[in-house]
C-alpha cells in the first residue's frame, strides 16, 4: 500500500493516509471538519499533494408515519410577507367588529336593529318662550329629545313636547335613561296637556336632572303651578307613568322594570277637556341652553278601564 498527502479543503492542513483509506471519512486534526480523502493517483507518486473534500451529511426525511406506516404529508410552510399580511388583515378584521359591535353593513349581534322608540304618528313642537329651537332624534332603540325653556312652572311654561292626541282616558309609561345636566331643576318626563298654550292647564311625571322624581300639575289656565314632593332618591335610569282617569291624574316612578309603581304625591283633580295632548318633555331651566334626555320603552295606552293603574 502506497502513503500520499492530502489537503483539508477547509484549513489547508497536510495530512498523510495510504491508498487503503482513498474515499474513507476523516477528521482534520485543525479544523475538526469531516473530510472525505481523495483517491490517489494510479502511480502512487507523491509529486502532486492532493486535495481532499468536505465531508456533508445526507439528512434523511423525519417525517412521521400514520398508524399502517406510510409517511405523513409534510406540512406546507408559506413565505414570511405572506404571513405577515394574513395577521395584518385579520388584526384589522377584528377591529372593525370589536370597534362597533358589529361589522360594517350588518346588523348589531343579537338580531334586527332596534325599532324606533317613536312612530309616525308622534308630533313635536316648542311650547312658550323657548330660547333655542327643540328637536327629537332616534337611534337604536333610543329617542332623545332637545330642548331649551326657562322651565314647567309658575303661569306659563318653555319646552319642548313631543306628543299624540288623547280622547279620553289613558296612560303613557317611558324609562328616562338620562338627562343633561343643563340646570338642577331641568326636566323629562311624561305629561298630559289640554293644548299648547304655555299657560295649559296639565299634569306631569317629572325627572330632574339628579334623577328625583316629582309630580308638577297645574289646575287652571294661566295659574300658578304645583308641586309634591321629590321622590325616588338620585340616579338613572328610572320608569314615569302617567294616568289619567275622568278628571283626575296620577303619577308614578319606578327604578326596575320588576318594580311595583311608586305614586308620587297623590292624584290630582284637574279640570280638562276630553281632547288632550300626551307625550314626552324636556325642558333645560337655562332658556337658550340646550337640553337633552334620552328615553325609551315608551308604551302610550288610550281608553284605559277607570279602574286603576
Amino acid at each position: 500500500m502506497s502513503e500520499f498527502k492530502f489537503a483539508c479543503p477547509v484549513c489547508g492542513q497536510h495530512m498523510n493516509c495510504d491508498s487503503s483509506q482513498a474515499g474513507a471519512v476523516m477528521e482534520c486534526p485543525t479544523c475538526f471538519q469531516k473530510i472525505t480523502a481523495p483517491q490517489t493517483t494510479a502511480t502512487g507518486e507523491q509529486k502532486f499533494i492532493l486535495t481532499g473534500t468536505k465531508f456533508v451529511e445526507k439528512k434523511t426525511s423525519a417525517t412521521a408515519a400514520d398508524p399502517e406506516g406510510r409517511p405523513r404529508p409534510k406540512l406546507r410552510t408559506f413565505p414570511v410577507w405572506i404571513v405577515a399580511v394574513i395577521i395584518v388583515g385579520l388584526a384589522a378584521g377584528a377591529s372593525m367588529v370589536y370597534l362597533n359591535g358589529h361589522r360594517p353593513g350588518e346588523a348589531p349581534r343579537g338580531g334586527p336593529p332596534a325599532a324606533p322608540v317613536l312612530s309616525s304618528d308622534w308630533l313635536a313642537t316648542d311650547i312658550g318662550n323657548v330660547g333655542a329651537a327643540g328637536a327629537v332624534r332616534q337611534a337604536d332603540g333610543v329617542a332623545t329629545l332637545s330642548g331649551s325653556g326657562a322651565d314647567i312652572w309658575h303661569r306659563a311654561d318653555g319646552f319642548h313636547f313631543v306628543f299624540q292626541a288623547l280622547n279620553g282616558d289613558g296612560v303613557l309609561t317611558a324609562r328616562v335613561l338620562d338627562i343633561k345636566n343643563t340646570d338642577e331643576w331641568a326636566k323629562a318626563g311624561v305629561m298630559i296637556r289640554e293644548s299648547t298654550n304655555a299657560g295649559s292647564v296639565f299634569a306631569l311625571a317629572s325627572i330632574r336632572s339628579d334623577g328625583q322624581a316629582q309630580m308638577i300639575w297645574r289646575s287652571g289656565t294661566g295659574a300658578e303651578a304645583q308641586a309634591a314632593g321629590l321622590a325616588g332618591g338620585a340616579g338613572y335610569p328610572k320608569f314615569v307613568k302617567i294616568e289619567r282617569n275622568g278628571n283626575r291624574f296620577s303619577t308614578y316612578f319606578k327604578v326596575n322594570p320588576g318594580d311595583a309603581w311608586s305614586q308620587m304625591g297623590t292624584s290630582q283633580p284637574i279640570s280638562m277637556s276630553t281632547n288632550t295632548l300626551m307625550g314626552l318633555i324636556v325642558c333645560s331651566h337655562n332658556n337658550g341652553v340646550i337640553c337633552e334626555a334620552q328615553f325609551d320603552q315608551v308604551s302610550l295606552q288610550h281608553d284605559i278601564p277607570a279602574a286603576g293603574k
